[in-house]
């Protein structure tokens, strides 16, 4: 017999799975990449704030040395506010808030969402019909006004309470109200996944072999199912940034919270008088929610290049 035939075989290439494709397509994408050097930006300013910053962000030395509403100078890089703080610092320190809301608030609509669009999807009939028509009922709520009257009243429950000695206990109301707001398109986008992968033959070859329910759902649908959601969850998180900055500039944010809503709210008056303490907080919230709008973009076209044509 000879040695060609002995010889083993060499295993055929594998194909790319569809999460190193995707990165393929997200790097020639130029809004994405874009987004992401932006978003990698800012989280790492917001990790680095302790070290970066000249001023702790409560420090109002300003203040008393008549320095409060200066220009941007050597000493305070992007100026100082009405309250002597350091306008530079409190934009650092604003990143952290905003990424924590953001991801805080995509982090519960996530589990809430794909946990109801995932039985639904998965189950169908009327278990889908009374879930996706619950879905319906919260996105019918007027969510903003929900989170004002929610936030003031709670406000007013808790004074005099122990819940009131709770560290930034309105931003994290504010969070999960976020949060249990968000969720219905998370949940429809989940449904119409698993309705599609349901069917699929990788999905009736699990079934073939025995797999369990448990299994054929964690393992092989929902893997599958995640590349839309993600591009949810990345619109999702400048939008829920931007919900908080717009309840904090109404004066119904977290007072003991350092954000840009709070530094557009003490200072949007003096405008005119000290216009960078209002655009160094705009313009930070400004290139965060698009650094995500951009991100989401390019995850879109890089998940689904279909669309492009």
């Amino acid at each position: 017999m000879s040695d060609a035939i002995l010889a083993p075989t060499a295993a055929p290439p594998r194909a790319p799975g569809i999460w190193r494709q995707s990165w393929y397509r997200f790097r020639r994408n130029r809004a994405g990449m874009i987004g992401l050097c932006i978003v990698t930006l800012v989280v790492l300013l917001a990790i680095l704030a302790p070290f970066i910053a000249p001023y702790v962000p409560d420090d109002t030395s300003a203040m008393l040395r008549g320095a409060a509403r200066r220009p941007p100078s050597a000493l305070h890089w992007l100026g100082t506010d009405r309250n002597g703080y350091d306008v530079f610092t409190r934009t650092l320190y604003g990143a952290r808030t905003a990424l924590m809301v953001g991801l805080g608030a995509m982090l519960i609509a996530s589990v809430i969402g794909v946990l109801i669009g995932g039985i639904a999807g998965f189950s169908g009939g009327l278990v889908d019909e009374l879930l996706m028509r619950f879905a319906e009922f919260f996105m019918v709520i007027p969510v903003f006004v929900v989170i004002l009257a929610v936030v003031r009243l709670f406000g007013i429950v808790v004074v005099g309470t122990w819940m009131e000695d709770i560290p930034n206990l309105n931003m994290m109301t504010i969070i999960v109200l976020l949060g249990c707001f968000e969720w219905p398109p998370i949940a429809r986008m989940a449904r119409a996944e698993f309705l599609r992968l349901r069917g699929a033959e990788f999905v009736e070859a699990a079934h073939c072999i025995g797999s369990s329910r448990r299994d054929i759902l964690l393992r092989h649908i929902l893997p599958n199912a995640m590349p839309p959601l993600i591009v949810l969850v990345a619109l999702g998180i400048g939008g829920a940034i931007l919900a908080e900055t717009m309840v904090s500039f109404l004066g119904f944010g977290d007072p003991k919270a350092v954000s840009w809503g709070q530094s557009l709210f003490f200072n949007y008056e003096a405008l005119k008088v000290a216009p960078w303490a209002v655009l160094s907080p705009g313009a930070a919230l400004f290139v965060t929610v698009l650094g995500f709008n951009l991100l989401a973009d390019g995850l879109t076209d890089a998940f689904n290049p279909r669309l492009r044509q």
